[in-house]
């Protein structure tokens, strides 16, 4: 293979890994997917750097993903990128030892796939923390891409490596997992602030309160005539349009600028856990 076919086969292979949907966007460039309810290592925790929950080692300094698929224009094996000035500045988070070894980059740059080793797991649908073999031995690899990583010179809650590199490395951000839910046709669970709220299909929240004598902008969660309630939503008839309670509180529409936000001084209503699963 000539260099030009070499480099042409490699571009390809960035955008066959890219997820449904990204076009030609950075993969660092979108967002890390919600966590799975699954337990941590031992050797992480959730920390605050900033304003941000982010993945931290034992001792709260932020863990890094270095993304390896955008590396794959420097070297054929990005697990095994992180060597010389690279491993001087930054540090691999190690899995105790004796783990296997259960996920890899990628083989088979301009040609048929390698088929993964038995016990192996596809990087498009691993778990949250799988390990791989990196130039110091097996170290952890968050959603299937990022191989974590500490920078050497970072304290604990600081996010200031954050892009380095022309964002080959970036901060683990923890985002909770999206909870399974009962509740009407539509209404879905998305991310408001640090936990999840009920919204709409347009992706606005929705709210309860007491609006007092001025309702203006106040937009009730109309029910189907002929609607039922389900779990813990209930319909109210009592106004000219059937509304939706939620555990009998009136559930209102946001119409403000931001979606994810309601008018001040109500209640954003958000699932309560273990008692809004199917």
């Amino acid at each position: 293979m000539t260099g030009v076919s070499f480099r042409l086969a490699l571009a390809a292979l960035a955008l066959h890994l890219l997820p449904a949907g990204a076009a030609l966007a950075q993969p660092v460039d979108l967002p890390i997917p919600a966590a799975r309810a699954e337990p941590l290592p031992a050797e992480v925790k959730i920390a605050r750097a900033g304003n941000t929950r982010v993945y931290a080692n034992r001792h709260g300094v932020t863990l890094y993903g270095m993304d390896m698929r955008t590396l794959i224009r420097f070297t054929a094996d990005p697990a095994r990128f992180c060597t010389g000035d690279c491993a001087a500045q930054w540090e691999p988070l190690l899995t105790p030892p004796g783990m296997a070894v259960n996920i890899r980059f990628p083989q088979g740059f301009g040609g048929p796939r390698q088929p993964l080793p038995a016990g192996f797991v596809n990087p498009q649908s691993a778990p949250d923390w799988t390990v791989i073999d990196g130039p110091a031995g097996p170290q952890w690899v968050y959603k299937g891409w990022h191989m974590v990583f500490t920078r050497k010179d970072d304290r604990p809650g600081s996010a200031a490596f954050d892009g380095a590199d022309k964002f080959t490395w970036n901060t683990l951000k923890y985002v909770p997992p999206t909870p399974d839910i009962v509740a009407p046709p539509g209404v879905r669970a998305v991310l408001a602030g640090e936990s999840h709220a009920f919204a709409d299909p347009e992706g606005r929240v929705l709210y309860t309160g007491k609006c007092g004598k001025d309702c203006a902008g106040w937009t009730p969660f109309t029910a189907a005539l002929a609607g039922r309630g389900l779990g813990p939503w209930t319909i109210s008839t009592a106004g000219d349009r059937p509304q939706w309670l939620y555990r009998g509180k009136p559930v209102y529409v946001s119409r403000e600028d931001d979606p994810l936000t309601a008018p001040a001084g109500t209640e954003v209503l958000r699932p309560a856990a273990g008692k809004d699963r199917p």
